[in-house]
């Protein structure tokens, strides 16, 4: 199925955030992934397109623009170093994924037809996702990175609740987007102290 593969993209940008060592295109693969939320959102409200489009107003804007556009700039800003690494090297963190795969192959097996929209390949994937983003917590060095992973850990977990549920309250699906606030408002914290420190110093 079409929405098989894109759960297999999602999970594809959350392995290249997990392994990629360029701040920019980490931020440019996060909102690649941002943006394949909409297909999700597609499947799960396809009986209720107000609901859908509102969501998908908010998928874009939070997750696939404002979130990417603050780390850029909190990253331009900082001048931070462009080079990142995983912590334990690329072939630890290989066999992490090879354990991830394996343990979320167990935790769908038995399951041979689901009652909600979606595959058990499917399913798989979007538990690997989330299983990325945790991932990245233990590898990861580099804070933006860090914060990418966790970015990456949400929107698996809004996409394993949606499908699950098939579909929130408006309300519940709004905490999802916390990740995107979370971000925003520390990258303006972020850039705005040291000015704050630079005028009492002055004073």
């Amino acid at each position: 199925m079409i929405y098989d593969f894109i759960y297999l993209l999602l999970l594809l940008t959350g392995v290249v955030v997990l392994v990629e060592n360029r701040l920019s295109r980490i931020i440019f693969f996060l909102s690649a992934q941002g943006f394949l939320l909409v297909f999700p959102v597609l499947q799960t409200h396809e009986e209720d397109w107000k609901h859908a489009i509102s969501l998908i107003v908010m998928v874009v804007l939070f997750k696939g623009i404002l979130t990417p556009w603050v780390l850029n700039w909190t990253a331009n800003k900082s001048k931070m170093n462009e080079s990142t690494a995983p912590r334990f090297g690329y072939l630890a963190t290989l066999l992490f994924m090879v354990l991830g795969l394996v343990l979320a192959v167990k935790i769908t097996e038995g399951v041979s037809v689901l009652s909600i929209p979606v595959h058990k390949i499917g399913l798989i994937y979007v538990i690997l996702l989330v299983y990325v983003g945790i991932l990245c917590f233990v590898v990861r060095r580099n804070w933006l990175a860090l914060i990418a992973g966790f970015c990456v850990f949400e929107n698996g977990i809004f996409v394993l609740t949606m499908v699950l549920d098939k579909g929130l309250p408006v309300g519940l699906e709004f905490g999802s987007f916390l990740d995107a606030i979370l971000v925003i408002v520390s990258g303006g914290i972020l850039q705005l102290s040291p000015h704050m420190h630079t005028k009492e110093r002055k004073l």
